[in-house]
C-alpha cells in the first residue's frame, strides 16, 4: 500500500472532494491549495476562442472572462441526452474533471501511482455506474479497480469505523447544501449473522433550504430544533453528524441544545469522503466489515428464497439477498421436481424482523412420472421495489421433450 494509492472521490453536484488511504490504512483527505480546503467545485469552464477547458476553483475563476462558458452540477449530466455527456460525445466535460481529481490526487501523494478508486455519488443509478466506469476505463483503470456506491452507503462505512459507542443505537447525518436538505437515519441491526446496516433517508427541504437559512437563520434554527425534538422523541440517537455549508452558518443554538443532550455530535465536511476511502479498503483489501449487509435506496431491502429439497431435507436456495443494487439482483437456476404443482417462495425482512411466503401454481405444467419435470427459475428486479419469477418447463432430457410453457408471477414489495 506504500507504492499505490487506493483513492476515495466525492463526486457531488456542488463540490468534489479526495481522500485516500494512508500507510496505516486511514483515511486522509487532499487539501486543495491551503490547509484543510477540501471542497473542490464540481464544474468545467470552457472558453471558446482559445479552445481551453478548466476545472475546480481555476473554472469559477476563469468563467469570469469573454467567451467562456461555465458547466455545473457535472453528475447530472449522466442522466441528460446532451453533447456534455459522457462516451462518443462532442464535450469531454466530466473525464476532464476525473482526469484533473486523479493530477490533484498524485500530485498530493507525491507521485505515487493510483491502484484503486471508489467513487461516492449522492444516488447510484445505471446511468451513473456505467458512465462513470467508461469515464475512469478510458482513462487507463480496469473495471475491477473501480467501485461505484452512494453517499448515503459511505455514511455506513464512515460509521462503523468509528468507536461503537457512536453507533450503539440509531445515527443521523443531516446535510443542508446548496442542492438539499436531507437527514440520513442509520440503524444497524444486530442479531444473528449478517448483521444489516439500514439507511433511511429523508427530505427535509420541506422545512427550509439554504438560502433561507442564510437570511433567517434564527427562524431556521427554531424550525429545525422543533423537528429535531420530534425526531429524538421517537428514536434513540447516540451520534449526530452535521455537513454542509448550511451548518457552518452562525445562530444554530437552539438546535445545538437539542441535540447535544446526551449523545455525540459532530460537525465536518469531508464525512462522505472518507467513507469512500473506507469503503475502498473493504472492496479493495481484506474486508473488516463483511459481517454487515448494507441496505439503502438503491439496493435490495429483502432476502427471496425458494423452498428446495436437497438430499432428502428441507432447504432454500436464495434468489436475491439484502444489500444487492436492484438492477444487478439476478439469479437462474434449473432444479427438478418431484411433482409440478406449485412452487414456494418466501420474503425475509430482516430489518422489521418478518416473513412472507407466497406461492406459483404450476398445476397448468403437463403431467408426469415424479421427479421428471425440470424446470428453469429466471429472477430479476424490474423496479426497486418489484421483481418478477418467471418458471418454465424445460421437459426432462430425452424422455419427455419441454412443452416451452413459461408461468410469470410479479411482486411488489411494501
Amino acid at each position: 500500500m506504500a507504492k499505490e494509492i487506493i483513492l476515495g472521490i466525492d463526486f457531488s453536484r456542488d463540490y468534489s472532494q479526495l481522500s485516500y488511504l494512508d500507510d496505516t490504512g486511514k483515511p486522509k483527505s487532499v487539501s486543495i491549495g491551503t490547509e484543510n480546503n477540501y471542497l473542490i467545485p464540481t464544474a468545467v469552464c470552457f472558453n471558446s476562442e482559445l479552445k481551453e477547458w478548466s476545472a475546480g476553483d481555476e473554472a469559477i475563476n476563469k468563467s469570469h472572462s469573454e467567451n467562456s462558458r461555465l458547466i455545473k452540477e457535472l453528475p447530472l449530466l449522466f442522466n441528460e441526452d446532451t453533447e456534455e455527456n459522457v462516451g462518443k460525445r462532442a464535450v469531454p466535460v466530466i473525464p476532464d474533471f476525473f482526469a484533473y481529481l486523479l493530477k490533484l490526487a498524485v500530485n498530493q501523494c507525491n507521485g505515487r501511482l493510483i491502484k484503486n478508486i471508489l467513487v461516492t455519488v449522492e444516488e447510484v443509478n445505471q446511468n451513473v455506474l456505467k458512465g462513470i466506469k467508461e469515464v475512469l476505463t478510458d482513462l487507463g483503470y480496469q473495471k475491477d479497480d473501480i467501485r461505484v456506491i452512494s453517499h448515503s452507503e459511505s455514511f455506513v462505512y464512515y460509521t462503523l469505523n468509528q468507536n461503537k459507542d457512536i453507533w450503539i443505537n440509531k445515527v443521523l447525518f443531516l446535510e443542508l447544501n446548496e442542492y438539499e436538505f436531507a437527514c440520513r437515519r442509520l440503524e444497524v441491526v444486530r442479531g444473528r449473522e449478517p448483521h444489516v446496516a439500514d439507511v433511511k433517508v429523508e427530505d427535509l427541504s420541506n422545512l427550509f433550504d439554504l438560502e433561507m437559512a442564510k437570511k433567517d437563520i434564527h427562524s431556521c434554527d427554531r424550525i429545525l430544533a422543533d423537528y429535531m425534538d420530534e425526531l429524538l422523541k421517537k428514536h434513540v440517537v447516540s451520534g449526530i453528524y452535521l455537513s454542509g455549508a448550511g451548518f457552518y452558518l452562525d445562530g444554530w443554538q437552539k438546535t445545538l441544545q437539542t441535540i447535544c443532550r446526551n449523545r455525540r455530535v459532530f460537525k465536518g465536511n469531508n464525512l462522505i469522503v472518507k467513507g469512500a476511502a473506507y469503503g475502498a479498503k473493504e472492496c479493495f483489501l481484506p474486508p473488516t466489515l463483511d459481517k454487515y449487509l448494507i441496505s439503502c435506496k438503491g439496493r435490495t431491502r429483502v432476502k427471496i428464497t425458494m423452498a428446495v429439497e436437497y438430499k432428502g431435507k428441507d432447504s432454500n436456495i436464495t434468489l436475491s439477498n439484502i444489500g444487492d443494487y436492484w438492477y444487478d439482483a439476478t439469479s437462474k437456476m434449473e432444479c427438478i421436481m418431484e411433482k409440478p404443482t406449485k412452487a414456494v417462495f418466501e420474503i425475509q425482512d430482516l430489518i422489521n424482523h418478518s416473513n412472507d411466503t407466497f406461492k406459483i401454481d404450476l398445476r397448468d405444467f403437463p403431467e408426469r412420472e415424479p421427479n421428471t419435470t425440470r424446470i428453469e427459475v429466471d429472477f430479476r428486479y424490474v423496479e426497486e421495489n418489484k421483481f418478477e419469477i418467471t418458471i418454465k418447463d424445460l421437459g426432462f432430457g430425452d424422455f419427455f421433450e419441454s412443452s416451452g410453457m413459461t408461468v410469470t408471477r410479479e411482486v411488489t414489495l411494501q
